[in-house]
């Protein structure tokens, strides 16, 4: 049995050097996954409860790293350090206490009976896919790449992550500060590079693949996956809204948008792009969120672009929203790959690029509606379907609402980004935003497979069954009377209908020839 190590992480080496180390010691995507495939069965053979007592140290481990973490992330990625603790690294040690605190629960044997064959007893258990790829992306390098390989470690997967390339050195840490739980040899494994690298992985087929990222390579990932067939989850782009409602309290509501739509430069699928008011307030909401932009730290909380190709993206669907004759408010273009946040509105902005597609960047858009039915029009026009949040003084309203919005989540006076660090909710789209999910049961439910056994109740051997050869009129008049059953609307009747087409079928026994 693989026994936690004795030793804590911090004195293993920084990111830097982690990642020349890496270099040093790249092996072939074949060859990854020949030592996971190795690996994987004695990991996947531990009790999901002996996988978690493994795994115990690990909250410590990440609290202990927490600075250490937070200056890997800051350093390579760009972000606020405050963003880093708070978005990330704190999100990971919760996740990883709920995944532990409730995988044996989650993942454990199950009994299911049936009423139509009472005579059986079934089991439902859960086994582990084996090998999984988690290819991650750069904008949250730390608890993307975690939520997708914790709940695969658990569930008894081997896993190999292939990070952004924008980001080994981050999720070279990750994986030193999970692997001094003890894991054993080639359980976990770190595949830096890029896209290539990515493609190799699946086309060395592992036996599923997760995905976060864009929509374009999503659909590279999937079609590579498809030709095996390898199963895959998704988590792919957004174009996420919020619903200000006519009573939607404007303070509150303005500083949950302005923060919602500019976190982390906005660079994160669930960040609000597009804000639907209502027309009663729509003037008010405008002035009070384009005040709020302006009065941002752009040096100390805004994050700058990953790199300059993302940092074009912001600027052509400014540019082209001004070429439309909408308003832009802010935008600038700052040092250091950074952008001033922008406001765009006016009465075409649902025709601008910026309204259906990805910015990912510090940039909202505004549009007003009349009523309900028009916002929930309004929202669902789009291909996208991963995050809403609704404003209002009417819960009950707003939760009516929630119900007809096409989004895997939707938050009522809080903005949809933060059920993200809530690790007990399932994440997760519909549409272009992908499927599967992280995060809650459904993350370690993700990580496995469905086996049921069914076994006899009495004796290993009993009478052959009569519905086996050969057939007759005495089969259909029994089935008939155990669909009758079946369909009943009052348990009391099901129950009696059982009776008799048990009888009738265990009457054919005797009259049947031997076959």
């Amino acid at each position: 049995m693989t026994t936690p190590s004795s030793s804590p992480p911090s004195s293993s080496p920084p990111p830097s050097e982690i990642r020349a180390a890496i270099g040093a010691t790249e092996r072939t995507a074949d060859d990854s996954i020949a030592r996971a495939r190795a690996a994987q069965p004695v990991w996947g053979a531990l009790s999901v409860d002996e996988r978690v007592r493994i795994l115990e140290r690990l909250p410590t481990i990440l609290l202990e790293n927490l600075d250490r973490a937070a200056d890997a992330i800051t350093a390579e990625n760009g972000k606020p350090r405050a963003e880093a603790i708070a978005h990330e690294l704190v999100p990971a040690i919760a996740l990883t206490r709920h995944h532990l605190d409730v995988a044996v629960e989650i993942l454990g044997p199950s009994r299911i009976a049936s009423p139509t064959a009472p005579y059986r007893t079934a089991m439902r258990t859960h086994r582990p896919y084996g090998v999984i790829v988690a290819i991650a992306p750069w904008n949250l390098p730390f608890l993307i790449p975690f939520s997708q390989v914790l709940p695969a470690l658990i569930a008894g997967n081997a896993v190999i992550l292939k990070p952004s390339e924008l980001t080994p050195g981050v999720a070279a840490l990750l994986v030193d500060l999970i692997a001094a739980c003890g894991l054993g040899d080639g359980v976990l494994q770190l595949a830096t590079g890029d896209g290539a690298l990515g493609a190799e992985l699946i086309d060395a087929r592992p036996d599923k693949v997760v995905f976060t990222g864009s929509v374009a390579t999503g659909r590279k990932v999937m079609a590579a996956a498809a030709r095996f067939p390898i199963p895959v989850g998704l988590e792919l782009g957004g174009v996420d809204a919020a619903i200000v409602l006519d009573d939607a309290d404007l303070e509150f509501t303005t500083s949950a948008v302005a923060w919602g739509a500019t976190f982390n430069g906005g660079q994160a699928c669930c960040s609000i792009e597009r804000v639907l008011v209502h027309t009663d307030l729509h003037d008010a909401f405008l002035a009070r969120l384009q005040d709020k932009l302006r009065r941002i730290d752009t040096r100390r909380d805004l994050a700058p672009a990953i790199d300059a190709r993302q940092e074009a993206i912001w600027h052509r669907h400014l540019e082209a929203a001004r070429e439309c004759g909408l308003e832009v408010s802010g935008g600038a273009a700052l040092r250091e790959r950074r952008c001033a946040p922008a406001l765009i509105s006016g009465d075409a902005v649902t025709d601008a690029e910026v309204w259906s597609e990805e910015t990912f960047g510090p940039v909202v858009a505004v549009a007003r509606f009349d009523s309900d039915e028009d916002a929930v029009a309004l929202h669902n026009d789009t291909r996208y379907g991963l995050t809403a949040s609704i404003f209002s003084a009417d819960t009950t309203r707003a939760r009516a609402l929630a119900q007809r919005l096409d989004a895997g989540a939707v938050s009522i006076n809080d903005v949809a980004a933060t059920m993200y660090s809530t690790p007990e909710l399932p994440w997760g789209g519909v549409g272009l935003s992908g499927f599967g999910r992280s995060h809650g049961p459904d993350a370690l439910l993700d990580a496995v497979w469905v086996q049921v056994i069914d076994s006899p109740r009495g004796p290993a051997f009993g009478p052959k069954r009569p519905w086996w050869y050969p057939y007759g009129p005495e089969l259909e008049d029994a089935m008939r009377t155990l669909g009758t059953a079946i369909a009943a609307p009052r348990p009391i009747s099901r129950l009696r209908g059982y009776g008799r087409a048990g009888y009738q079928l265990l009457s054919m026994l005797s009259r049947q020839p031997t076959l």
